[in-house]
């Protein structure tokens, strides 16, 4: 398993419908792929994304799409290469709406981002704390506000 982790910022703002069709592109491309990981997005732009699979369809996924998409600036690659295990066996995405509840398939609500992420067993503690950071850095759920202070 190959994994893949990055930040980037947003050149502009996305609309809800804006983050539905990504989630939807995405996960369609992805599950075609093998891919699997999750994508956060705050509402300052920036997004945080782990990809997983198969090296060069990852790769591949980043270098020659991600990295060339003209929607966002600041890409960094935090960690790239090999696990042992999976970290999301499925592809989700996660981002706060202030328009109400999201149902759409691969849709977490970031407090079920934040839930997810702190019981990860597989997961490197430099990336769940990273991953914790992101995900309770833009959520204001009362499920999340009250793991924070129990969360390292």
């Amino acid at each position: 398993m190959y994994h893949l982790l990055y930040q980037s910022q947003a050149l502009a703002s996305f609309s809800l419908p804006e983050l539905l069709e990504l989630l939807q592109q995405s996960r369609t491309y992805n599950v075609a792929r093998g891919i699997t990981g999750i994508l956060l997005h705050a509402p300052n732009g920036q997004f945080l994304q782990l990809l997983e699979g198969e090296k060069g369809a990852v790769q591949h996924l980043y270098y020659h799409r991600i990295a060339a998409d003209p929607r966002h600036e600041h890409l960094i690659v935090i960690s790239e290469g090999h696990n042992m295990k999976q970290v999301f066996p499925d592809w989700s995405m996660s981002f706060r709406s202030g328009a109400g509840p999201v149902t759409l398939s691969g849709y977490l609500a970031p407090s079920a981002a934040y839930f997810r992420v702190s019981n990860l067993p597989h997961a490197l503690p430099e990336l769940k704390r990273l991953l914790l950071d992101f995900t309770a850095g833009y959520d204001d759920s009362p499920m999340a506000e009250s793991m924070i202070g129990s969360r390292r």
